[in-house]
């Protein structure tokens, strides 16, 4: 047996969670801490707003 990881394995080890909320319906849920970059897109409403100007917290 080898101690080989997946492509990729190392980048994602220092992923974080961070929880996100909606600025137009509320809802919360989490994203990974490298999608905190780019738009987000509620899974409740369909708002698409920034995570940075959201209020967030990691987890």
């Amino acid at each position: 047996m080898t101690n080989q990881h997946c492509p990729g394995f190392e980048s994602n080890k220092t992923l974080n969670e961070v929880k996100i909320k909606c600025p137009t319906c509320g809802k919360e849920w989490e994203i990974f801490s490298d999608e905190v970059k780019k738009d987000a897109k509620c899974p409740a409403c369909g708002a698409t707003f920034d995570p940075k100007a959201c209020s967030c917290t990691s987890k």
